[in-house]
């Protein structure tokens, strides 16, 4: 009797919408059951409760601008690539 592989499981890839908080503009984005909020400035914030009524989410934004500011919050793109582990074959 054959076995069946296991399936690995897929991660879905964070969404992130653009949003005003207190006339602010800037990305909004869920990481870990957490809200940031990343201002155009570069201040990066976590959402509170009370910071909702003064929460406008506009739109989401394209994939590459995701992964953008994921690459942002890791460190940027120099750090992650040398960050990387040098494994050879």
């Amino acid at each position: 009797m054959a076995t069946v592989a296991a399936s690995p499981t897929s991660r879905k890839a964070p969404r992130a919408y653009r949003a005003i908080q207190d006339e602010t503009t800037g990305v909004l984005i869920q990481l870990d059951g957490i809200l940031y909020f990343f201002s155009d400035a570069g201040a990066i914030t976590a959402v509170e409760v009370a910071h909702l009524n003064f929460l406008t989410v506009l739109g989401e934004i394209g994939l590459s601008d995701t992964q953008a500011l994921m690459d942002h919050l890791h460190g940027g793109a120099a750090r992650i690539a040398c960050a990387r582990l040098q494994e050879v074959a």
